[in-house]
């Protein structure tokens, strides 16, 4: 089946919206949390474990398993609801989120299977899938790394020396996604410190990039059908989103970055969302 059909796009468009459903109900168990940059990168990872990366969650240290690092370590809470429906473990864990001894925390624990790197720290993430990616053609393994960005995160310097270095060592099996929903914990990202012309900058340093609707799953699919964008690059894919999507009064907010869920806030969101087709 194509991978645009129509039944392939619903299949993910529902799988997105049960992870955005999902990280409403795991940050209402944690009573607050990050909402904002965890539903904005519903889509893109609904796309990432269901149609491109190549997992087998019942052996998650498979040697030559896809590897997928979320840099944007504060939107756990999303990449717990995709490995939940993925497989990774059960669904109930994720009432559990940020509790006592669990694993789910607000940030990602390399302990908890499927999850590749503990990040929170923001500006890793690309150094460690550099290694990753140059790890997998030293070993002559076949093996893909993507790791996702946050806007924000990009004032971070550390990633531009990962974009140099990716480059220049040529891993076409590498790419980067930004998650550009343009708010931050603060405020607006260009009021902050400002990232463009982003694009061409990342292109200045080496990389093929495509620009796309982070939100479009016909887009998203494309764009990683198309990976990698040149032979002997890295990608990047600039997605541009909305922090909070899914829900109004969380939208395009900074106050939604991390903010308290309550009982009424988390029926007023799962009303908003609705129930997968």
């Amino acid at each position: 089946m194509p991978s645009n059909s129509e039944a392939v796009l619903k299949r993910l468009a529902n799988e997105a919206l049960r992870v955005r459903r999902n990280v409403w109900r795991a940050l209402h168990a944690a009573g607050a949390g990050h909402v904002g940059g965890s539903t904005s990168a519903a889509d893109l990872l609904a796309a990432l474990y269901f149609h491109y990366l190549n997992l087998r969650p019942e052996q998650p240290d498979w040697p030559d398993r896809d590897r997928f690092v979320l840099s944007k370590g504060h939107a756990n809470a999303a990449l717990v609801a995709v490995l939940a429906q993925a497989g990774f473990f059960p669904d109930s864990h994720l009432d559990e989120f940020y509790g006592y001894r669990t694993l789910m925390g607000m940030h990602p624990d390399i302990k908890l299977g499927g999850v590749e790197m503990s990040t929170g720290g923001l500006g890793h993430g690309l150094s460690v899938g550099v290694g990753m990616a140059l790890g997998g053609r030293l070993q002559k393994r076949g093996f893909r790394t993507v790791v996702m960005l946050g806007d924000g995160e990009l004032q971070e310097g550390s990633n531009w020396e990962a974009a140099m270095s990716a480059a220049h060592l040529k891993l076409a099996d590498l790419t980067a996604i930004v998650d550009y929903n343009k708010i931050q914990q603060s405020g607006h990202v260009q009021d902050v410190l400002g990232l463009e012309p982003l694009a061409d900058k990342w292109r200045a340093f080496g990389w093929s990039v495509r620009e796309l609707d982070g939100h479009d799953m016909a887009q998203i699919t494309a764009a990683l059908d198309a990976l990698p964008f040149a032979p002997d690059r890295p990608s990047l894919m600039i997605a541009h989103t909305v922090k909070g999507k899914g829900v109004s009064f969380a939208e395009d907010t900074h106050l939604w970055h991390q903010n308290t869920v309550g009982d009424e806030i988390y029926r007023k969101a799962l009303d908003e969302l609705g129930e997968p087709l």
